[in-house]
């Protein structure tokens, strides 16, 4: 806040000039009636001079005295008239001095109140200025955070896919999307495992770029089929170059090169590249073969190549039945994988894997007695 500044004493240098004219026109007025009082006292002493003579002369010549009389009622009449014109000169100019007092008091106070003003004006606009920036921060940091994300594709793939667009021939793009956005809508899913220093790969992916654009063109089933690619290179740069060989998504490459990369690997007995694994829309393999499938079926007949019953269940069972006894069944089994992991890291395992191998080979020694 503007701190408020004691204004200037304008008063004080137009009261001192007042006064030294004050006292100026009170010495000139001083030295005039000392002046005119000597000259009168003077003109009356002649006057008196001559009236006595004319007095003496009329004493002798018959001279009335009365004329002398007048003329010392004349002279004092002066005299009182030229000191009240003094004084009344004076006390104007005394209220001349207080009104331009009051002036420059009056101004000094309209200037503390238009400093009052600006000071609020001011302060009034900072904090406008501060909550609309604090709004548009709030604002700004709404925007920037991620929607809350669940389901199987985020399971499997996390929270970002990145994608390529080209903005002209020898320059492309790279835009991240959020997992449940860009597969909405997809009934199958492939997971691409494959590097740019892999031969094979390089021989594979331009047939499974024609064939991702064949079944993506097909009447009533545009873009139901999309691709993650796995990276399996080995550095960012290789990874930003193979990529430009793909019309499909992508796996963060820090992601696919790290333990995500190497827990999907597992998860779908990824044994060699290039690997094409193909889900449903809920996350369910549809088969681990995809990279032998295409070349058997270039045209995509029996695309995606599902096993009667589970083209059945598609049909008859509504996605959203599926997705919760996917997770039910899913929590079960995790449970049950977590015991027996829990077992075998505790030492039980190995007895009852023991026991096991006992039976079995006892079954097979009665067999042959």
């Amino acid at each position: 806040m503007k701190s408020r500044q004691t204004p200037p004493k304008r008063w004080l240098l137009p009261t001192i000039t007042s006064l030294f004219t004050v006292m100026c026109l009170a010495l000139l007025v001083s030295s005039c009636t000392c002046q005119e009082t000597a000259t009168l006292d003077h003109a009356a002493s002649s006057d008196a001079g001559t009236a006595a003579t004319d007095a003496t002369v009329d004493a002798n010549g018959d001279v009335d005295m009365g004329d002398v009389t007048d003329l010392g009622d004349v002279a004092g009449d002066t005299m009182m008239e030229d000191s009240l014109t003094d004084l009344d000169e004076l006390v104007e100019a005394l209220d001349a001095v207080d009104v331009v007092d009051d002036l420059d008091d009056k101004q000094s106070d309209d200037d503390v109140a238009e400093d009052a003003a600006a000071a609020m004006e001011s302060e009034a606009t900072a904090e406008g200025a501060a909550g609309a920036t604090t709004n548009d921060e709030s604002t700004n940091e709404a925007e920037m955070a991620p929607p809350q994300q669940s389901g199987p594709f985020v399971d499997i793939f996390g929270e970002t896919l990145l994608s390529l667009q080209f903005v002209d021939e020898t320059h492309a793009q790279v835009h991240q999307h959020y997992t449940n956005e860009i597969l909405a809508g997809k009934k199958v899913v492939g997971l691409y495992f494959s590097a740019d220093w892999c031969g094979p790969c390089r021989q594979f992916t331009p047939d499974l770029v024609s064939f991702y654009e064949k079944m993506n063109s097909r009447r009533g089933k545009q873009d139901e089929f999309e691709i993650v690619w796995i990276s399996r290179c080995r550095s960012i740069d290789d990874f930003g170059q193979y990529f430009t060989h793909m019309k499909w998504l992508a796996l963060p490459p820090q992601e696919a090169m790290g333990q995500r990369g190497q827990y999907l690997g597992e998860k779908y007995k990824v044994k060699s590249i290039p690997t094409l694994v193909l889900l449903d829309e809920i996350g369910n393999v549809i088969t681990l073969d995809g990279r032998n499938k295409i070349p058997m079926d270039k045209a995509g007949v029996g695309f995606p190549w599902k096993s009667p019953m589970s083209v059945l269940i598609s049909a008859l069972v509504p996605r959203s039945f599926r997705l919760l006894v996917k997770s039910q069944v899913g929590g079960v089994l995790d449970k049950v994988k977590g015991v027996v992991l829990g077992n075998m890291n505790g030492g039980g395992g190995g007895s009852v894997l023991d026991k096991l191998r006992e039976a079995l080979a006892g079954k097979m020694g009665a067999a042959r007695q």
